[in-house]
């Protein structure tokens, strides 16, 4: 075996379930899968740095998570480690084929919409990001505000006091420009100038969508450099993976 089948989760319809369902936790981090030829790798197939060696024994499909997703994403990204750069332990390794029981929740038979968000709450308190929904090879993710991730196609200078920096960007959703900090905003330019920005994933919050599909009042939460296209919903998905 050199990778394991993946299960990617779906967004929760918001509407009442049938069966018997596993519920889990959600931490926010980054999905790592075990390939004995080349380490551990994101979905996007992208190597992972600093992650302790797969041993006999152990899940090969995991989530990484070091405290915040931001000391995350440092800590397996970075090639070289720094003084400053976030340590991964074997206990920041969750797994989820099979499940790390520290992610295991309980049981809900025909679940209605205010168990779930009950349940929901439980995982709010305890500080992770929501729920994973179990049912076989079925997963759903229950979130308190369902996000979505979209590749950037496109980009426009600010205006006003933004000039010289980002104003808003495109995807096959539309535009975005709110959310984003002054700094971001600099950062995001300079990638933008330097020809780098386009086809980058961002994580997008939004009310809803309009009835082609297109953002309604969307807001940047942050990038997925965790993320590619290929990872991305179609417009008529919703959801954080």
């Amino acid at each position: 075996m050199t990778y394991p089948k993946i299960i990617n989760p779906r967004a929760w319809h918001g509407k009442r379930l049938t069966g018997d369902w596993l519920v889990t936790l959600k931490v926010d981090g980054v999905r790592a899968i075990w390939c004995d030829k080349r380490g551990w790798l994101s979905r996007a197939e992208k190597e992972l740095h600093n992650i302790p060696a797969w041993r006999e024994g152990q899940p090969r499909d995991c989530e990484v998570f070091v405290n915040t997703f931001r000391n995350t994403i440092r800590a397996t990204r970075t090639r070289c480690r720094k003084v400053d750069t976030p340590s991964i332990a074997q206990e920041h390794l969750y797994g989820l084929a099979p499940l790390d029981q520290r992610l295991r929740l309980g049981c809900l038979t025909n679940p209605s919409p205010a168990e779930i968000r009950a349940q929901l709450q439980r995982a709010n308190e305890l500080e992770c990001e929501g729920l994973v929904l179990r049912q076989a090879e079925q997963w759903i993710k229950v979130k308190p505000a369902e996000t979505h991730d979209v590749a950037i196609t496109g980009y426009a200078e600010g205006r006003g006091k933004h000039r010289g920096r980002l104003g808003f960007v495109t995807t096959t959703r539309g535009a975005v420009g709110a959310g984003f900090t002054d700094l971001e905003r600099e950062l995001l330019w300079a990638e933008a100038k330097a020809q780098i920005l386009v086809g980058q994933v961002i994580e997008v919050s939004c009310m809803q969508f309009t009835p082609n599909g297109q953002f309604r009042h969307p807001v940047f939460v942050r990038l997925r450099p965790d993320k590619t296209t290929a990872l991305c919903c179609s417009p008529l998905q919703t959801g954080r993976h």
